[in-house]
């Protein structure tokens, strides 16, 4: 009689990883476009503004690293409020800055929180869901998120005009993180089923980073790529919407039904990665990012301007949904079930290393050049990594999981 097939374990994961993980959203999605026109308000310079808002990205690369280390050692619920308060915090800072330099500090600890809090959550996930239903798990996981980040432009604009300043938005990460640190706390979270071993043989970061070096510098980087597009595109759809003549509430309703698109595909694109492999979700949401990027740097020139502007970013939306779980779910597949967070947070560390150099790029090639250049140039990056990453794939992943 054949065994039953593994299911993904709902009640377990919503009020350890979904509701955390809306409520997390709900803040980063409200702090990315009011970080940007905040930024914007200060020095009317769009580079300036992409460089303030890039500060959101470096602060979860420099944590990538520490947040594995974090984790191993003092477990997911510590982790996850402790990295709460480091993100309700530079929510108030963000919203009292009154310069550009306050302003990039509030989002650098934003960001800094969120690399730990994404850290915690993907660890716990990873150990405490079956392997055939990872992709489905982590989709969900990154659905939630969704709602999130459709939630939290609405409730940014509507602070906004509560405020009448658009340093209001950062009220909502305030409390979004305070709902947060509440859910977390009262949260059960059951013993993951995993083979321990002998935690004197658990491997280490910099251990791991040195005999993984070979998968984290070619698939790693690669795969990087959609996280890549995935920034950049919270980065210029404000900014070309800006261009196009569209004000600052629009741009964020805009942001935010864009979020609300993307949610619903993040269930299939799981379905597809567990059941085709990562592959069939990862090459063909790379390829759609390419063909709206190039859309966007048209958009400002075409007498159909703003509706132009809207069919790429609902293509950019139904990319970044349909691959929602696809990076993560790969770093998932080549943890060391022992003790998956070194691995976890050096593959971490790998796929930000693209998000966090796009801003300046974006801000560079924006200041040097202009908005559009920096669109086509992720056009190509997006081509080239749809290309190379089949090879990659089937160099290090199972043949069942490519």
């Amino acid at each position: 009689m054949d065994a039953p097939r593994p299911t993904v374990p709902w009640r377990d994961l919503l009020p350890t990883a979904l509701i955390p993980n809306v409520l997390h959203g709900s803040g980063q999605g409200a702090a990315v476009p009011v970080t940007l026109l905040a930024a914007m308000g200060l020095t009317e310079s769009s580079a300036a503004a992409a460089v303030v808002a890039a500060m959101l990205t470096v602060g979860q690369l420099l944590l990538a690293l520490p947040a594995g280390w974090l984790v191993s050692r003092l477990g997911e619920r510590p982790v996850m409020l402790g990295s709460t308060a480091v993100t309700g915090l530079g929510g108030l800072a963000a919203h009292l800055a009154s310069t550009m330099w306050s302003l990039a500090a509030g989002a650098l600890l934003i960001g800094s929180g969120a690399a730990v809090f994404i850290m915690a959550r993907h660890t716990w996930v990873t150990m405490a869901v079956p392997t055939e239903v990872r992709g489905r798990s982590l989709s969900a996981l990154a659905g939630a998120t969704r709602l999130g980040l459709f939630t939290g432009p609405m409730l940014a604009g509507g602070a906004i005009r509560l405020t009448g300043d658009v340093r209001g938005g950062f009220l909502v990460v305030v409390g979004t993180s305070a709902l947060l640190a509440a859910v977390v706390a009262l949260a059960p979270f059951p013993a993951a089923e995993t083979d321990e071993g002998d935690p004197g043989e658990r491997p280490r970061v910099f251990q791991v980073i040195r005999e993984r070096r070979d998968v984290l510098l070619t698939l790693g980087l690669t795969v990087s790529v959609v996280s890549t597009m995935r920034t950049a595109r919270r980065i210029l759809v404000p900014l070309v919407g800006a261009g196009v003549g569209l004000d600052d509430v629009t741009v964020t309703l805009v942001v935010g039904l864009a979020a609300g698109l993307d949610f619903s595909l993040f269930y299939l694109g799981g379905v597809v990665t567990d059941r085709w492999g990562r592959l069939a979700v990862a090459v063909p949401a790379l390829v759609a990012f390419a063909v709206s990027h190039l859309g966007l740097a048209l958009a400002p020139r075409l007498p159909i301007a703003t509706g132009w502007f809207l069919a790429c970013t609902a293509l950019m939306a139904m990319a970044n949904g349909w691959s929602g779980g696809v990076v993560a779910t790969m770093g998932s597949d080549l943890a060391d079930p022992r003790s998956p967070a070194p691995f976890l947070g050096s593959w971490r560390l790998t796929t930000e290393l693209g998000p966090s150099a796009a801003p300046f790029v974006i801000a560079a090639l924006a200041g040097v050049l202009s908005l559009s250049a920096a669109c086509v140039a992720l056009a190509v990056l997006a081509g080239a990594a749809a290309a190379m990453l089949p090879p990659h794939v089937h160099r290090h992943l199972p043949r069942a999981r490519r």
